[in-house]
């Protein structure tokens, strides 16, 4: 469990990702969880998506703490995904307002393990574009339907490379 912005609001971690040669860790909340694991994209579903915050000031950590739920404003198909950019500057205004920053988005796939696909990597490069000056190094999470840990992934876009997240458990819950 951790406290968030000494507000006394505990936030339960339900793991962590780590990238050990960036050595950066980010702590992963259970109701982050809840959403990508309620959102799975399974039989002929489109893809759906959100936005990711993190608490940057909590004190054990940097906490993904918020993932925004899909809207029906996206426009979706079965293997791509288009988030209503109006929905999106409310959210990050509206998370902004409770101390949070945007840190990227996550999305599902129809596979069974997710993997990052080409347009994946050309609609993160649009994001990370359109958001460059608050975020130098944003995360994608995908979502596939296997509920075993490497159903859920990351990774790190970082000085034109996609660096996968390392998931592990976290020892502080």
């Amino acid at each position: 469990m951790a406290e968030s912005n000494g507000k006394s609001r505990v936030i339960d971690i339900a793991w962590s990702w780590k990238w050990p040669d960036l050595g950066c860790e980010i702590l992963v909340s259970a109701s982050v969880v809840e959403v990508l694991n309620r959102y799975r994209q399974v039989g002929p579903n489109p893809e759906r998506g959100g936005q990711l915050f993190v608490d940057p000031l909590n004190p054990v950590g940097l906490v993904l703490a918020d993932a925004s739920t899909p809207n029906p404003a996206d426009q979706v198909g079965r293997s791509w995904i288009d988030m209503d950019s109006s929905r999106c500057r409310r959210e990050v205004v509206h998370a902004n307002s409770k101390g949070m920053r945007l840190v990227g988005y996550w999305h599902t796939h129809p596979q069974i393990i997710p993997h990052i696909s080409r347009t994946d990597i050309e609609s993160f490069r649009r994001f990370s574009t359109a958001y460059n000056h608050e975020l130098p190094h944003p995360i994608a999470v995908i979502v596939g339907t296997s509920r075993k840990a490497n159903g859920i992934r990351v990774w790190s876009f970082r000085d034109g490379r996609y660096i996968e997240g390392v998931r592990s458990g976290y020892g502080g819950n």
